[in-house]
This record gives structure tokens, C-alpha cells and sequence, in this order.
């Protein structure tokens, strides 16, 4: 599963923390909200929205479950490894 995952990033060119910020900010605020959030520029979070606007629907639907458990789950036992 976790190959899974660095295979999609690596083919649309995301990094796998980015992304992982990328969703977990974009599903609670707007685009320059999420910029100030991740503290990355708003071009930054466009890119972004735009690869995962290009990804298939399985893909992104993934994606975004695995990262957003992956990032919850290192929240609640930070000592934990997800993978």
C-alpha cells in the first residue's frame, strides 16, 4: 500500500509531506487560507490542486484517505509508524 502511494505522487511529481498537508488543509479552508496554513505560496497549493485534479478518481479518492490517516494516526501516537 505504501508503494502505492509513492508510486501516484511520484508520477504526477508531488512530494509525499506536501501532499499530505495539501489535503489535510484544503478540505477545512480556502486556497490562501491553506497557503498560510502549509506555509507554502498560493501557486504552490494551485499546483497542487491542479495534480490531483488530473489524477484518476480512484487515485485521488486513495490518496486522500491514506495521507489524511497517515497524518491523524502520527497525531494521536506520534511514535507510531503508519506504514
Amino acid at each position: 500500500m505504501v508503494s502505492d502511494v509513492e508510486e501516484i505522487l511520484s508520477r504526477y511529481g508531488l512530494d509525499r509531506e506536501m501532499a499530505m498537508e495539501y489535503v489535510d488543509a484544503i478540505v477545512r479552508m480556502n486556497q490562501s487560507e491553506a497557503a498560510d496554513e502549509v506555509d507554502v505560496s498560493r501557486m504552490t497549493i494551485q499546483r497542487y490542486k491542479e495534480k490531483f485534479g488530473e489524477m484518476r478518481e480512484s487515485e485521488r479518492a486513495f490518496l486522500i484517505s491514506y495521507l489524511s490517516a497517515e497524518k491523524y494516526s502520527s497525531q494521536l501516537r506520534p511514535d507510531s509508524d503508519f506504514s
